[in-house]
């Protein structure tokens, strides 16, 4: 989807911030969601990792209960039906790690050379489409050196102290802006949660982009 101003430029107008954690299968949606309507020059999408235990310990622990059957049963439909509807595979028994904190301090490292969406959709693939655990450090770094990544990096990476700073640092803003989970996007201080509210901040990017004088 092309994007121009009433003068025919293209311009990079409007950012979206998304606040994800790779163990959430929501997230894995989400990134094929709204690459549906943000592979634009005019919207760029600025990914930030955080871990999810975090969030819901301070604000939001009743995520930590299972869930009932008639909900679960539910739940389990529509995350069928979403990935059918975006096209996206899903493992049936999908692993899920028991911490994930090692992945999205790999998330960060992986934005010092410019590759931290290449490598958190490497993770979610892995651990969506193909059920493999992000708890492995073996995976992390196979998944490492497929984004394009130094191999000899992957280690010193995950220690690097401004790396743990950076991910807490970004749950604790995501937490002080009002978020509660992820997937979370922004638009300026305009908060949308969850795949399913993509539909209504691809709207709020619509009106900001024509209101800057742009025409989809």
């Amino acid at each position: 989807m092309a994007l121009s101003s009433t003068n025919g430029a293209i311009e990079d107008v409007i950012e979206i911030e998304g606040f994800f954690d790779c163990s959430c299968v929501w997230v894995y949606l989400a990134f094929a969601h709204i690459a549906r309507f943000a592979a634009t020059a005019a919207v760029k999408v600025r990914w930030r990792p955080v871990l999810s235990a975090e969030v819901f310990d301070k604000v939001n622990p009743v995520s930590r209960f299972p869930l009932s059957k008639v909900k679960s049963d539910y739940y389990r439909r529509d995350l069928a039906q979403w990935a059918a509807y975006l096209e996206r595979p899903l493992a049936f028994n999908p692993a899920h790690p028991a911490d994930v904190t090692h992945c999205m301090r790999a998330c960060v490292a992986a934005d010092r050379w410019g590759r931290l969406e290449v490598f958190a959709l490497a993770a979610l693939d892995a651990a969506w489409a193909q059920g493999r655990d992000l708890g492995d450090p073996a995976v992390l770094a196979q998944l490492w050196v497929q984004a394009g990544l130094p191999a000899s990096s992957f280690e010193q990476g995950l220690t690097w102290p401004e790396v743990a700073a950076e991910l807490h640092a970004n749950g604790r803003e995501l937490m002080l802006r009002g978020g509660f989970g992820t997937p979370t996007f922004f638009v300026g201080d305009d908060m949308y949660f969850g795949n399913d509210a993509i539909p209504l901040l691809e709207r709020a990017v619509g009106e900001r982009l024509r209101g800057a004088g742009l025409a989809l």
